[in-house]
């Protein structure tokens, strides 16, 4: 019998989303330094000094759910907790952080990074090194969401329109 990968959830993570997104409508302080703070980072703060309510099943999900609504003071310590992960993460502007790449991300990377190198035999050598450097700067600025979805796209249409332009 083949049965399909479960997976389970923290519902309180979306609780804490919520309440990041209430803060941020609600308080123009907030609001206008928000480009400058790492919203991700504010989230894990808030969900380290909170309790885990985890599921495994769309009806399990619905339970934890009630469960943290049915609980005002839970509610209240969300609002507080959140409030402090921004203040937090906003004191220290300069604090560097490496985000954690997901494993398919960094196993995408580095083929990219391999074919990169591969190429050196038939390039020549000013075109490849400005083809590893050039590579080097958008896979690093993709790792750190520098870089959207929609420009990884285009870039990879561009290429590839000049890629069947030269053959």
């Amino acid at each position: 019998m083949v049965s399909e990968p479960q997976t389970y959830k923290n519902v309180m993570e979306a609780f804490v989303q919520e309440e990041i997104e209430f803060q941020l409508q609600n308080n123009k302080a907030l609001s206008r330094s928000a480009d400058y703070i790492n919203l991700l980072e504010v989230a894990t703060f808030a969900l380290n000094r909170l309790p885990c309510y985890y599921a495994s099943s769309i009806e399990g999900i619905e339970r934890q759910r009630r469960r943290i609504k049915e609980k005002r003071e839970l509610k209240q310590k969300i609002s507080f907790v959140v409030s402090q992960a921004f203040a937090a993460v906003e004191r220290d502007p300069l604090r560097r952080s490496t985000p954690i790449i997901e494993e398919d991300k960094k196993d995408i990377f580095d083929e990219a990074r391999s074919a990169v190198y591969q190429a050196k035999d038939t390039l020549p050598e000013t075109e490849l090194c400005w083809i590893i450097s050039f590579m080097e700067a958008f896979l690093t600025n993709v790792t750190y969401n520098s870089v959207s979805a929609e420009e990884v796209v285009k870039l990879y249409y561009l290429l590839y329109y000049y890629w069947q332009e030269n053959q």
